[in-house]
């Protein structure tokens, strides 16, 4: 029997850490190789494991330049017909932005992608460290995974990761999909899915990535940041709104002064279920800030709707940028 080859690239986070002399966690601390001498697959398993430690940092410190890096070692990875999947290891708390900037950039036919990570160290009792990459590994060799793009396995669940978010700061279940649910789930050798994403075309990716700042509405809040991100260099904005895609009335004028410089300014909302609607008509509303040249983006998180945007900037000039701004509302 051809055994089932996986490629595990480590970039640190709390699920390679280890502890310091104060007792506290040093994220990243640990390779590939040493995570992966504890991880325990069943013996009738047929998957062969390759390890790669390409990163040792806390997921607060990835950059963007890291994010390229990753992405080109995944697509490396990927044209060999010999790798059935690809599961990357990161911390948490940027773990749902590298997930989603795979999955705008890579497309996937052979070849499977899951990125995984955990909420306790692998010396913390009761670490789901071991178990979720042993998980991640089950799905990324199932055939059925190949080609549904990017996916976070993390408490025996999968999800997509256009969808997935980190909802709680300690606790194992720490992703869900609100509004949308997960895509399956793992039960021992055995990894399930229930449904399958519906994606987009693949974003081409340019050599870098330009500056696009993400500036959260709030009551009463102060336009000022906006014309200091623009006057700072930002090449794009994503204005996270409240509810249904609104914003403090002061802020229509800044809008306005950024988008006839030509800068793409997308809104999103803050809460965590339901997309941005032009429901309302008053100053602050969506329908408002679209008159003023912003773009609505449905169901995205502010966090993932600026890597998106970045990578449109990043092989596009802003003058084209409006008419594939669309690709972003994930469009049948």
């Amino acid at each position: 029997m051809t055994r089932k080859h996986v490629v595990l690239l480590t970039t640190g986070g709390t699920i390679a850490s280890k502890t310091s002399e104060a007792g506290l966690n040093i994220s990243g601390a640990l390779s590939g190789d040493v995570l992966f001498e504890r991880v325990v697959l069943p013996p009738e398993s047929d998957i062969e494991v390759e390890v790669r430690s390409i990163l040792q940092k806390p997921s607060n410190a990835i950059t963007q330049a890291d994010l390229i890096e990753i992405q080109q070692l995944c697509q490396h990875l990927a044209n060999d017909p010999n790798v059935a999947g690809i599961v990357i290891t990161h911390g948490t708390d940027t773990l749902e932005e590298t997930a989603h900037f795979l999955d705008i950039t890579l497309s996937f036919k052979h070849c499977a992608l899951v990125v995984t990570g955990s909420q306790r160290a692998p010396h913390e009792e009761g670490t789901d460290a071991f178990r979720n990459i042993a998980n991640a590994i089950i799905v990324a060799a199932h055939p059925a995974m190949q080609g549904l793009g990017a996916l976070v396995v993390f408490n025996e669940s999968i999800y997509a990761a256009r969808h997935v978010r980190k909802m709680n700061t300690y606790q194992v279940n720490a992703f869900e999909s609100p509004g949308y649910g997960k895509l399956g789930y793992v039960d021992g050798l055995r990894a399930c899915l229930v449904q399958r994403p519906v994606r987009a075309k693949t974003l081409a990716l340019g050599e870098s990535l330009p500056r696009v700042d993400i500036l959260p509405a709030y009551l009463d809040a102060s336009s000022d940041l906006i014309d200091a991100a623009v006057d700072g260099g930002a090449q794009g904005l994503v204005l996270e709104g409240l509810g249904r895609g609104h914003v403090p009335t002061s802020w229509l004028e800044s809008i306005g002064r950024a988008t006839g410089r030509g800068l793409p300014v997308l809104i999103t909302s803050a809460c965590h279920q339901g997309p941005v609607h032009r429901s309302y008509e008053f100053p602050g509303s969506l329908a408002s800030l679209e008159t003023q040249g912003a773009f609505a983006v449905r169901d995205l998180s502010a966090r993932k709707a600026r890597l998106s945007l970045a990578v449109l900037l990043s092989t596009h000039s802003n003058e084209d940028i409006s008419s594939r701004l669309k690709q972003l509302n994930n469009d049948p």
